[in-house]
């Protein structure tokens, strides 16, 4: 077995295991990711509080980061607790002097209880030298407070931190909004000209020790693997709020930590790994052509049609469609290659002016959309008056086949009851798998008349107004549905 990347943590020791370098390994191993440390400070802790500090000489710092890098090398690195200014200076020093490009900085600056952490030297050091090497930061509200030197108590105040923020050097930043008064805990990535949004439910425990190191150690590891920063910060957002669901209550007398023995979601291959979907259609293509015959079926102008998630234009290259939207430029390029015009874009935002398409095919998206009423109104925007929506996916109430892999994933798979022909979670990671009521129901809301199905494999009991062929063996329910849409 190999590790899946390297990940460096530059940071301070907890004695009491929950946070810092112990908790940035745990959580490096869980992501099958290499972990290295460089030692900043030894503290004296436990999950009452920290009751001594001892900060490790700058050239041992250094001395440390050089061993690492001269002999083993990094995909990532990520800094915690950098207590002083000659500290922060001899970790600009090295981080220049290699060459590293992915460093994710946690500025660990205010303690729960709202102490400062660092001399104010050290935090202008923090703020002028190390951000303008940092590819991603993660402050939280009261670290974004004190880099921005503004206030902050709702989502726009947040925004415009984050400008504040990112203006004064790194990539990216992650505003985490754990602290603003909302339902949800809804982190803020700003790029330098947009916005993007995570959410979680907040979780009523004090087990929280160590939460921040967690996090910014999870996107590490991801990005150490090769993931993107949006797919890095789900898939730590996702492992951050499992390990704190988890959390132990029997570890200490104060705040407690957080599990770390938990499997992280796999990457999307739809997003990572164009090569793969295509192989695994290739190996799966009489499932797959069963789909591809329907959407034929319903598309009555391939010449002007556009496919939205288009991924490696298989599909939409096999339909004769000419036009996508695909976030992931891995795909795009891949698409490009068979002869389709992608743009970058997602569902709920596509980059292409009102009623110009005659068709668009909305190919399984709108079960791992974040919105679909907003995708299906996008649709509605771009057709023209006439114009046909074609919606394929997967019914909730006839299938089973693709939850097998992630039912597996959370532990919970049953050899019994599973199918013969999983389709794998790493196509279908987080997918909330929507009812045929639910799709009808999008498509009216957003003004769409005349609404036809047509089944793939089998007949719906249901909904179904044509069937196309006979069921492949093993998929006995009835799996995919395609459905057809007007604009009036």
């Amino acid at each position: 077995m190999n590790y899946e990347g390297k990940a460096l943590s530059i940071a301070g020791s907890d004695s009491g295991g929950g946070a810092g370098i112990q908790a940035d390994l745990k959580t490096f191993h869980s992501f099958n990711v290499f972990g290295m440390s460089v030692l900043t400070s030894v503290t004296a802790q436990n999950t009452r509080g920290v009751y001594a500090v001892h900060d490790v000489p700058p050239y041992i710092v250094g001395a440390q980061i050089d061993a690492v890098m001269e002999d083993i090398g990094v995909n990532g690195v990520k800094t915690g607790m950098v207590s002083n200014k000659e500290i922060i200076e001899i970790i600009v020093d090295r981080i220049k002097k290699y060459g590293i490009k992915q460093l994710v900085v946690d500025p660990v600056m205010v303690a729960k209880s709202g102490d400062r952490l660092l001399q104010k030297d050290a935090e202008t050091s923090l703020v002028n030298d190390l951000l303008p090497v940092t590819f991603l930061v993660t402050p939280n509200v009261f670290e974004a407070e004190i880099i921005s030197s503004s206030q902050i108590e709702s989502m726009e105040d947040a925004k415009r931190a984050a400008e504040i923020i990112q203006g004064k050097g790194p990539d990216f930043v992650l505003l985490k909004g754990g602290h603003l008064h909302e339902e949800e805990a809804i982190d803020i990535l700003f790029d330098g000209n947009t916005y993007d949004y995570f959410k979680a439910a907040k979780i009523d425990t004090v087990n929280t020790h160590g939460t921040g190191c967690t996090f910014s150690a999870a996107i590490t590891a991801c990005l150490s693997k090769g993931m993107s920063v949006h797919n890095a910060i789900e898939a730590a957002k996702d492992y951050v709020s499992r390990a704190i669901q988890d959390a132990p209550d029997d570890i200490g007398k104060g705040n407690g930590p957080l599990y770390h023995k938990i499997e992280p979601l796999k990457s999307s291959a739809f997003e990572e790994a164009a090569e793969d979907f295509d192989a695994w259609f290739d190996k799966n293509r009489v499932i797959f052509e069963s789909e591809l015959l329907a959407e034929k079926h319903s598309l009555t102008n391939p010449e002007n049609a556009i496919s939205i998630g288009v991924g490696s234009g298989l599909f939409a290259s096999k339909l004769g469609i000419k036009y996508g939207v695909e976030p992931a430029e891995k795909m795009a390029e891949r698409a490009r290659e068979r002869g389709i015009e992608v743009k970058i874009g997602t569902a709920e935002n596509v980059p292409f002016p009102d009623e110009q398409f005659n068709t668009v095919l909305l190919s399984t998206v709108l079960s791992y959309v974040k919105d679909p009423q907003q995708a299906v109104q996008e649709a509605f925007r771009i057709l023209k008056p006439g114009g046909y929506i074609v919606v394929s996916f997967l019914t909730r109430e006839g299938s089973y086949a693709m939850m097998y892999d992630l039912a597996y994933l959370r532990g919970q798979h049953d050899s019994e009851i599973s199918p013969k022909h999983p389709y794998p979670v790493k196509f279908i990671r987080e997918t909330h798998w929507l009812s045929t009521a639910e799709v009808t129901t999008l498509l009216q809301k957003a003004g769409f008349i005349d609404i036809k199905y047509v089944q793939t494999l089998t007949k719906h009991p249901k909904y179904t107004n044509e069937e196309i062929e006979k069921p492949v063996e093993g998929y006995e329910k009835g799996d995919f549905i395609v459905v057809q849409g007007r604009r009036p």
